[in-house]
């Protein structure tokens, strides 16, 4: 069977390709080869501040099946190898900074038919697109709106964001409110968000950087993913590690 590109973040079968952070762990790696998911490697982007200039939900977004906004300045080797894959890009306009808010122009949460971002430093094209393509946009504050939602299936997301949370039951979508999870690491800051250290890797489980029963919420999650025909599988042994998500590409 020819893998086929996945609806933003939501793949169809098992994955197969995928865009993970060039700073991903030999541990981490190895589980996701064992699932049969080979990865496409992001670069550090040089604009943005060293913890996260690795992370793809920083880089580009996911607009619609087959189509990718990414930020000037994103390498060159990984545009190509989405191309091969059958990928449309397109160059963003906004030029992203090293300081918070003008590093959040790519990163939004594309959920079915919902995106969740803070429209004021989202990227125009960005915007555009997702309306092109009938995708209802959810304003928040929350910059960081990829990063921090975790995507289960079209209609459910865990997230710590009260203003997302709230926005995703006024959507219609199934939500988890977890608490802010002091043991995600995110190198540089205090923590880490839960949708930069998962994505899913089948259209039957969502993969966790790291070990999910060390979460305050751990058990909630996973019957939260149960819940929506999904096995939580840890990627890893000890805490979970933000490294900007993983972005499913193809799957059979």
């Amino acid at each position: 069977m020819e893998p086929a590109l996945v609806n933003p973040y939501l793949p169809s079968g098992r994955v197969t390709k995928a865009i993970a952070s060039g700073d991903i762990s030999e541990e981490i790696l190895n589980s996701l080869k064992e699932s049969g998911t080979d990865i496409i490697f992001t670069e550090p982007h040089p604009s943005l501040p060293s913890p996260l200039s690795y992370h793809a939900d920083m880089q580009m977004v996911n607009v619609s099946e087959g189509v990718f906004v990414y930020a000037p300045g994103v390498s060159e080797k990984m545009l190509e190898k989405l191309k091969k894959l059958g990928f449309e890009l397109i160059r963003g306009s906004v030029t992203l900074k090293n300081y918070y808010p003008f590093d959040v122009a790519y990163n939004c949460a594309v959920v079915g038919e919902n995106a969740f971002l803070n429209p004021r430093y989202t990227d125009p094209i960005v915007l555009e697109l997702l309306v092109k393509n009938n995708i209802r946009l959810n304003p928040v504050k929350q910059g960081y709106a990829k990063c921090s939602t975790a995507v289960v299936s079209e209609e459910a997301i865990i997230t710590a964001d009260l203003q997302i949370y709230r926005k995703a039951v006024d959507a219609g979508l199934d939500a988890l409110l977890i608490q802010p999870q002091k043991n995600i690491i995110l190198k540089g800051y205090d923590y880490g968000f839960i949708g930069g250290c998962s994505g899913l890797i089948s259209d039957k489980e969502i993969a966790f950087f790291g070990d999910i029963s060390t979460l305050e919420n751990g058990d909630a999650i996973s019957k939260f993913c149960t819940k929506h025909g999904k096995e939580a599988i840890s990627l890893a042994k000890g805490y979970l590690v933000d490294l900007g998500g993983l972005f499913p590409l193809t799957s059979v």
